[in-house]
């Protein structure tokens, strides 16, 4: 008799072990199911957040450019219905410009900076221009305007952009018909003031010029 208890004891461990293990299997898959479908899902919401947050990025560069292209157009229009009565605002007017910014005629200074694309000490100190011609705009009395050496407007504005710049620019042979223009002592970086009338009041190298550019304009004695 115990031996029978004995022997269907084991029959029913045998029975459990073989079914158990099945058993489980089929629940890991179905949980491997459920989270691939979760994970699926996921994904699928980050695909359609991350396309809303580029529509919106495409609208909002676009809502810019177009801001920024009405600026240029009313820039454009308020330089041409300006009527400067100085000798340097009336040959500025005068002037072909690289791309759309304009200097303001009515100026008491001008800082005129001489620099190039393929001057890498030049390129290095465009961050202290812009700087510094912001402080200049600041005034309301002293603009900034570069004169460039490259050797086409073409791949000066392309230079130009790729650095942010925003300040007026032309190239250097129109820059040279400006009543006070300083000669071609020193190469690219290279800076010169001027007042109204045409006074040179400064020049040299350009870091000098736009450390000291007020002392030689706004603070002048």
């Amino acid at each position: 008799m115990f031996r029978r208890f004995l022997i269907a004891g084991l029959l029913v461990s045998c029975s459990l072990g073989m079914t158990m293990p099945q058993s489980w299997s089929a629940e890991k898959v179905t949980h491997n199911q459920k989270s691939q479908k979760k994970k699926t899902a996921k994904e699928k919401r980050e695909a359609a957040k991350a396309k809303r947050a580029e529509a919106k990025a495409k609208k909002a560069a676009a809502k810019a450019r177009k801001e920024a292209e009405k600026k240029a157009a009313q820039t454009r229009a308020d330089f041409e219905a300006s009527e400067p009565t100085t000798p340097v605002g009336k040959a500025l007017k005068e002037l072909p410009y690289i791309g759309n910014a304009r200097p303001d005629l009515t100026a008491e200074f001008y800082v005129v900076v001489r620099s190039s694309s393929t001057c890498p000490h030049c390129v290095k100190l465009l961050p202290e221009a812009m700087a510094e011609y912001k402080e200049m705009r600041a005034t309301g009395k002293v603009e900034l305007i570069y004169e460039s050496f490259d050797n086409s407007a073409e791949k000066a504005e392309e230079h130009l952009m790729k650095q942010g710049v925003s300040f007026p620019a032309a190239m250097r042979a129109d820059m040279g018909k400006l009543p006070g223009a300083a000669p071609l002592i020193i190469p690219p970086p290279a800076a010169y003031i001027i007042d109204a009338q045409g006074n040179r009041l400064a020049s040299g190298p350009l870091s000098p010029i736009l450390q000291n550019w007020r002392q030689h304009t706004v603070e002048k004695p």
